[in-house]
């Protein structure tokens, strides 16, 4: 059976009071997903489908697709397909529908995706911690989490318990005794070689479309703006799949930079060092340069970064777009940049764009700060040219 079809209502004992937790959305593969619904049998609607209002949690409300996905009218497969949303996007989740369907927000588009292909997010206890069959004291106890473990969380009840998982038992734990995570950290750990008091525009994860991210890259190198990109390895491996391309080689020979942001995104701490240098190699970008997801960093991560011969270069200026999704509000914050900042955005997001690249740097240009220029060597000057796959130790800006 097609995934976005899979019945999972037994297999899943997440009731309608139970909001979803900040996750990492799979998906089912276009070419296998159900067909366009013109060619559908129709199927029934459900008889009641609760929605969950915006979440108000602090679990990290984001989805990413692990493939192409369908974004649906409604929460099932007898709605229409609103846009497909390419492998490695991240989006904002919304809300759930009492069927388990995510509704979730792209491309300034809402809609739902199936719940099939989910891996949950993570909770770390503060305490040791009692995991119970139900949501409060009254109900038998399963299994005890030792303080400082880091577990799955699968869903947070309206009184404040989170669904968890942890040595073989699934119950519930209360929230007064976890944290949740990843959270970006205070202050930046790394702000990359520039060495420079020009504002360096660096962007993350996956364009919406090759048509876009050529538009971006081919703007920068003729406005003379030097970029960073932080693609990951799904999104490389899914462009290079489906239009035989590799972004990172397109970016390189408009002179902008690219640099390491693991290959699906995951919060590295729960990890081992091992793995977390296995998340930097394999189909992500290899070089000398890395930003670890979320900002998230602990001592696992700096061994795997370490491993790998890889620095960190995290940011000092975010713009949160991917929570405003307004290209105004944007643009706003790349603009009020200090010099020498490195500013996050996104590629899937209302920066990546000419107009937007265009705007950002009259506006510095406005208040006497440049920009990190397009490579043309070590001197700044003639034609553009490839930046090498190993950034240098001070960034030719």
């Amino acid at each position: 059976m097609f995934g976005e079809t899979f019945n999972r209502t037994t297999a899943r004992s997440v009731g309608s009071v139970a909001l979803a937790v900040g996750l990492m959305i799979g998906s089912v593969p276009l070419a296998a997903s159900a067909m366009p619904a013109g060619n559908v049998a129709p199927v029934a609607q459900p008889a009641s489908v609760a929605v969950a209002p915006e979440l108000s949690i602090d679990l990290p409300a984001r989805a990413r697709t692990t493939d192409n996905l369908n974004l649906r009218t409604g929460p099932s497969t007898s709605y229409s397909v609103l846009v497909n949303m390419p492998k490695g996007t991240s989006v904002p989740v919304l809300g759930r529908a009492s069927n388990g369907w995510y509704k979730v927000s792209y491309d300034g588009r809402t809609g739902y995706v199936s719940d099939y292909y989910v891996v949950a997010a993570t909770v770390r206890t503060l305490d040791s911690l009692n995991t119970r069959t139900g949501t409060s004291t009254s109900y038998r106890i399963l299994v005890t989490i030792p303080k400082g473990s880091p577990v799955p969380a699968y869903a947070r009840a309206s009184n404040g318990w989170y669904r968890v998982s942890y040595g073989g038992y699934t119950g519930w734990v209360s929230g007064t005794y976890v944290t949740t995570y990843p959270k970006p950290p205070s202050a930046p750990l790394y702000s990359g070689p520039n060495r420079t008091s020009r504002v360096v525009l660096t962007f993350d994860d996956c364009p919406r479309t090759l048509s876009e991210y050529r538009s971006a890259i081919d703007y920068a190198a003729s406005a003379n703006i030097g970029l960073v990109l932080a693609p990951t390895g799904d999104c490389l491996s899914s462009y290079k799949s489906r239009y035989g391309v590799d972004l990172a080689s397109l970016a390189r020979a408009k002179g902008q930079w690219v640099i390491n942001h693991s290959v699906s995104h995951p919060d590295l701490r729960p990890l081992s060092c091992q793995q977390v240098g296995a998340q930097l190699s394999g189909s992500g970008v290899h070089t000398n340069f890395g930003r670890p997801p979320y900002g998230a960093v602990d001592a696992s991560v700096r061994c795997g970064y370490d491993s790998r011969g890889m620095a960190m270069w995290i940011w000092t200026r975010d713009t949160e777009d991917w929570e405003v999704k307004s290209k105004s509000i944007t643009i706003s914050r790349a603009s009020a940049a200090s010099p020498g900042d490195t500013v996050l955005m996104h590629m899937q997001w209302y920066g990546f764009s000419p107009d937007s690249l265009r705007q950002i740097k009259a506006n510095l240009a406005n208040r006497g700060i440049g920009v990190c220029r397009a490579y043309r060597g070590s001197d700044s000057a003639g034609s553009i040219l490839t930046t090498s796959v190993k950034l240098p130790s001070s960034l030719p800006c």
